[in-house]
């Protein structure tokens, strides 16, 4: 099986509620911190339900990649990491982070059903338009150029770039999203008076951190702010609904 080249985190709703368009590139095969943890990675045995829908083990493995979050942790502290692949204190904090990322799963399932019964479909143009976004975030984020994204495609078993794509706009993510643009985080307004407010709030700390203190200079900022935290908090109120109608049941 080939790996996924990219990390799809198209608005995945994990510990924040919030959208999320960022990639993540595999351009090593690093082993893992801990063999053992691996165990059941392609177990078929169910951990949660959604409204009839299974969550299985090897999903959550791949979702919470504890050896990922592991090998991140042994570039800063080696000793944490001997603790927590082999303790029995450790071992519980894993367990809770399983769980949370279960959560975030749970949530995900829950708008890709809803998207599915709203009937969201996408056009051909803009499946056109996310997939160029997306790619030009890769190659930036990445510092790669056409020439070297088209050969790690090619060493990650892609065909060509239109096999990649088409693996890329199936993902259901892709409706996800448009159904947060459409159906939850439309229409959201941001005054005057707000944007005057989140100001004084937030002018010492500006002023701390050398920036131009100016209102009308951080107007554009402060509304950036204003509107993901009003978008977050619909997004969060939407799924709230979304879980009490939900019939759920986890099993671990």
């Amino acid at each position: 099986m080939k790996k996924v080249l990219v990390s799809l985190l198209l608005i995945t709703v994990l510990m924040v509620p919030t959208t999320v368009m960022a990639q993540e590139m595999e351009l090593n095969g690093e082993q893992p911190a801990d063999p053992s943890l691996e165990e059941n990675i392609n177990s078929n045995s169910a951990v949660a339900e959604v409204n009839g829908e299974e969550i299985t083990q090897a999903e959550l493995n791949q979702q919470a990649n504890v050896n990922q979050l592991l090998q991140q942790l042994s570039q800063i502290d080696q000793q944490l990491v001997q603790i927590l692949a082999q303790s029995e204190a450790g071992s519980e904090v894993i367990k809770e982070y399983q769980k949370q990322k279960l959560d975030s799963i749970i949530d995900n399932v829950l708008l890709k059903q809803q998207a599915e019964e709203k009937g969201i479909s996408l056009s051909q143009q803009e499946k056109e338009e996310i997939y160029k976004e997306q790619k030009a975030a890769i190659l930036e984020q990445n510092q790669m150029d056409e020439e070297e994204f088209l050969s790690v495609l090619e060493k990650q078993g892609f065909e060509n770039e239109e096999a990649y794509k088409k693996e890329f706009l199936s993902n259901p993510q892709i409706k996800i999203n448009k159904l947060i643009e459409e159906e939850v985080a439309a229409e959201i307004e941001i005054s005057e008076e707000e944007l005057k407010e989140a100001y004084e709030e937030n002018k010492d700390a500006f002023a701390q951190s050398g920036k131009d203190t100016d209102f009308e200079d951080l107007k554009p900022q402060l509304e950036k702010m204003l509107r993901q935290q009003k978008r977050n908090k619909k997004i969060s109120q939407y799924l709230s609904n979304l879980r009490e109608e939900a019939e759920i049941e986890k099993m671990i």
